[in-house]
């Protein structure tokens, strides 16, 4: 029992669960996870949970921690959180006793069995729309004992936010509210993906200094060498095997379109041919490819950026064929600045390779699954996740918690989308109801959700004409609903 306890102690913090159990940063030294956004009317509170080894920094320096929140257009940098030296905090205590003041910083807590430290950051900035796009970086910025600015580094954390939007929250007076509970269908997910997770990443080419300067043999090593230290990490977990290996790179419009062509060919079997040499998986289970040139990233890229005539360039990339000038026409535009800013700012971010590692479990229990629920639950499949579920009764906090996560680590399974979408209906949440099922509104499988949700707006024409087509499919919830809810 502790250890369901303590399991779901992660899942449950700030109500929300992480889509992934840590991220790093400031080198691995630094761990953030419980990363949760809501907005509160015209504001975004930011809450996260930041862990540090008490060695961290040096006895008398001190390492700015900074959130910072980004698009391709826009930013804002958060509050800064410093964390101490043991000296520097002692220092800094009696200053704070002496003075008698008070700072807004967050409580530390010490786990002297463990060595560790961590605080709950917790802040607010102004909402602005674009923050539900964005991605969050930290900045660690290091202070010397003589209190001189030293090296800053900046981390990914997460590539996309998952934000809780408490702005509408007053319930509509002429909305009735239902319990949805006995009518919304949970879905037992198929195919023969459900035992299986992945694991992405992606290589930087252009601005790797390593890599741009290398050619054949020498860059394919340096690729394996990359994806096999994720391999690794992965497989020394136990009963896990890698079942399958896909890498992609994408290369960038500089020089000749054939000769490009050509040599995106000529490295993707280069690549695959090493690869299969060094052994990394099967061979009918490793895919290799390379587009010579990725035209749909640049053109997001370039609509997303600040640059001038940014919208002219996109009309271009979609109406300008390749072969007939596209780059022409581009570098036409203002006398080619718009070009010159794309070579600087845009191809480098294109110019990479991205890669997908499959693996499975074997012997896979359901005590090792609560520990990875609990550690590192984006290491499980779909599978385990929904036979872990099994385990607590539909409509309690553990049930939501997890059925709710296999929609944000399985985003283009329908299954855990229309089940999450049937957890926020019980939680008469609609906006997030549709969030998740929008994409399969014209799937048999949505009916019978898709038609309580319409219940719950108070579009019962919708509701019913839903309700009837899942009833006629043979889900009992339908039919009971429409004769109770809709008072047949």
């Amino acid at each position: 029992m502790k250890l369901l306890q303590s399991a779901f102690f992660l899942l449950s913090f700030c109500g929300t669960v992480s889509a992934a159990s840590a991220q790093t940063v400031y080198g691995g030294q630094i761990y953030v996870n419980s990363e949760n956004f809501t907005r509160q009317g015209n504001l975004l509170r930011v809450r996260m949970k930041v862990s540090y080894d008490s060695s961290v920094v040096g006895s008398c320096e001190s390492l700015t921690f900074t959130p910072v929140l980004k698009t391709d257009s826009f930013s804002v940098v958060l509050s800064s959180v410093i964390i101490n030296g043991r000296e520097r905090e002692r220092d800094d205590h009696r200053t704070e006793i002496l003075s008698k003041g008070r700072r807004n910083v967050p409580v530390v807590v010490k786990d002297r069995n463990a060595g560790k430290r961590y605080f709950i950051y917790d802040t607010t900035v102004p909402y602005q729309e674009w923050m539900q796009y964005c991605r969050m970086y930290v900045e660690s910025e290091e202070y010397n004992c003589t209190g001189h600015r030293g090296h800053t580094y900046e981390d990914l954390v997460l590539k996309n936010i998952y934000l809780h939007d408490r702005s509408t929250d007053t319930p509509d007076p002429k909305v009735r509210s239902y319990n949805f509970l006995d009518y919304v269908q949970f879905l037992q997910p198929q195919g023969a993906d459900i035992d299986k997770f992945t694991r992405t990443g992606e290589i930087q080419i252009q601005g790797n200094k390593v890599l741009e300067k290398l050619g054949g043999s020498k860059f394919n090593r340096s690729v394996f060498n990359m994806v096999s230290s994720d391999i690794r990490t992965e497989l020394q977990r136990y009963g896990t095997s890698l079942v399958g290996v896909s890498i992609n790179g994408f290369g960038a419009p500089i020089g000749n379109y054939r000769r490009n062509e050509n040599l995106a060919m000529d490295r993707a079997l280069s690549l695959k041919k090493y690869l299969m040499k060094q052994k990394l998986t099967n061979r009918n289970d490793l895919t290799v490819g390379w587009l010579a040139e990725d035209w749909d990233s640049i053109s997001s890229l370039v609509a997303g950026s600040g640059m001038n005539l940014r919208d002219a360039v996109v009309d271009i990339i979609k109406n300008v064929d390749v072969v007939n000038g596209r780059e022409r026409e581009i570098q036409g535009i203002n006398q080619g600045m718009p070009y010159e800013y794309m070579v600087r700012f845009i191809f480098p971010k294109v110019y990479r390779i991205k890669y997908t590692l499959t693996f499975r479990h074997d012997g896979f229990d359901s005590h090792s699954a609560m520990q990875h629920l609990g550690s590192n639950p984006a290491t499980m499949t779909l599978g385990e996740l929904y036979a872990t579920a099994g385990f607590y009764k539909k409509g309690s906090r553990e049930y939501n918690d997890i059925v709710d996560l296999t929609a944000r680590l399985f985003p283009d399974n329908p299954e855990a989308n229309i089940n999450a979408a049937g957890v926020a209906l019980t939680r008469n949440d609609t906006k997030l109801a549709y969030k998740y099922m929008s994409r399969w509104q014209t799937d048999p499988r949505a009916y019978c959700n898709m038609g309580l949700m319409y219940l719950a707006q108070g579009n019962r024409d919708k509701a019913e004409v839903y309700l009837q087509m899942a009833g006629a499919a043979g889900v009992p919830q339908a039919s009971k609903a429409l004769n109770e809810l809709l008072g047949k």
